[in-house]
């Protein structure tokens, strides 16, 4: 179609496939170029497309793409982390939009370039937080900001545990030549299938994985971090370099009321064991609120002792045992809330503790048609270029969590507590 956003995909690695094939559930996308160093993965997405009815021209230097092609609009990034900022300025420079998977840089100096870039082009570069565009996600800052629903947010906490460590291997007929591997950076095909754990290549979990959820707490609270201390280290594995579990304790100024208040926060990376997945809370003085990218975990939940608040399912009348209800409160539902966005459902668990102390309300649930989290990052991306939204995580948003989430790393290896100040995350 000639209204088609025309796009190349640049590392068309497993992750790379997955964006490429939630962007085939987006209307108006169209692939015109796949380019990959590795000609197997050439080879997979391309004939993903194929059968798609999108043939594409295929590449091995991204550089030769965008000199060939000169048509397209748009590019995906989803090469190792360290080449995303050379890529993505390429692009810029060749007049593209780009959708830059995390982390947008390994340096906070890099990381800066690519925000000057994309000012000086014009262009816009959505940094792959998925977090930011997920439906769920929205509806929990809703809830804290708007319906109050933990009260003011006094800590929060966040894990990911998983991905445990097992070297990627490669059909030997699939090996590329050491030339062409040297050529482009690695000095080995294990480098190349292994990069996330070499720090040639990576910042480490805390930034793979952690800064996901560092930019959730951020975004909660409306703020950067002022300050982090971190711990961990190489403890468990006995191969490849960065760190397999780090610890760390993040402080941020939190605005409430008219009054700017200090909110903690614990975070941790753990890659030997899968126990509890991945998830955040915030911890409020009148109640709790849990979220992850996984539906079935989290939930929502206030003392018995709260006053009922306006979205809260209402007791039936003459219940004794009802709690008060909020000074302001009206008798109906909160006006501009829609049934959509509010527990009808109240959880009893069988602890007589947290069936006594806490009102319960499962997870906020996905869309009526859920999507993979990505294809809500992606449409978002695809609804900026043609001008019918914002992003949900341009350059400049995604400088403010690299810049965090690689103070924590830089904490770790110090062995003490990083300051940091408001112009730490201004890029001039």
């Amino acid at each position: 179609m000639p209204d088609d956003i025309q796009v190349a995909l640049i590392g068309a690695g497993r992750h790379g496939r997955d964006l490429l094939n939630y962007c085939l559930d987006i209307p108006g996308v169209r692939f015109k170029a796949v380019c990959d160093i590795w000609p197997y993965a050439q080879k997979y997405a391309a004939g993903i497309l194929k059968k798609r009815s999108q043939p594409v021209s295929v590449y091995e230097d991204y550089r030769e793409m965008l000199a060939q092609e000169k048509n397209l609009d748009a590019a995906i990034i989803a090469t190792p982390d360290l080449f995303h900022p050379e890529q993505t300025i390429a692009c810029l420079e060749a007049g593209l939009h780009v959708y830059c998977e995390k982390e947008m840089a390994i340096t906070i100096e890099a990381a800066r370039r690519v925000v000057l870039a994309a000012r000086k082009a014009g262009k816009r570069v959505q940094v792959g937080r998925q977090h930011r565009s997920n439906p769920r996600y929205q509806v929990a800052f809703d809830y804290l900001h708007q319906k109050k629903a933990v009260g003011r947010i006094a800590h929060v906490s966040g894990q990911w545990h998983g991905h445990k460590r097992v070297p990627y291997t490669w059909p030997e007929k699939g090996t590329i030549p050491a030339e062409t591997l040297r050529k482009y950076g690695f000095a080995s095909m294990d480098e190349h299938r292994n990069w996330r754990w070499l720090e040639k290549f990576s910042a480490g979990e805390l930034v793979n994985l952690g800064a996901h959820q560092i930019d959730v707490f951020n975004w909660f609270l409306c703020s950067p971090p002022k300050g982090v201390i971190a711990s961990g280290g190489l403890d468990y594995y006995n191969f490849y370099q960065l760190y397999d579990i780090a610890q760390c304790v993040f402080e941020w100024d939190f605005a409430w009321e008219g009054a700017t208040k200090t909110v903690r926060g614990d975070y941790h990376v753990n890659t030997t064991t899968d126990h509890m997945g991945f998830f955040e809370v915030f911890l409020g003085d009148e109640g709790y609120l849990e979220i992850s990218e996984d539906a079935s975990k989290g939930g929502l939940g206030r003392p018995q002792s709260a006053p009922l608040l306006p979205w809260e399912p209402q007791p039936a009348a003459g219940d004794p045992k009802a709690p008060a209800r909020a000074a302001n409160a009206p008798g109906t539902q909160e006006e501009g809330s829609t049934s959509a966005d509010v527990p009808v459902v109240e959880v009893r668990p069988p602890s007589w503790y947290t069936a006594s102390k806490f009102r319960r309300y499962p997870p906020i649930p996905y869309p009526d048609e859920a999507k993979a989290p990505h294809w809500y990052h992606l449409k978002n991306f695809f609804d900026a270029i043609r001008g019918t939204a914002g992003l949900t995580c341009p350059a400049d948003v995604g400088f403010v969590t690299a810049v965090s989430a690689l103070k924590a790393v830089e904490a770790m290896k110090a062995g003490r507590r990083i300051e940091l100040a408001p112009q730490d995350f201004i890029v001039e």
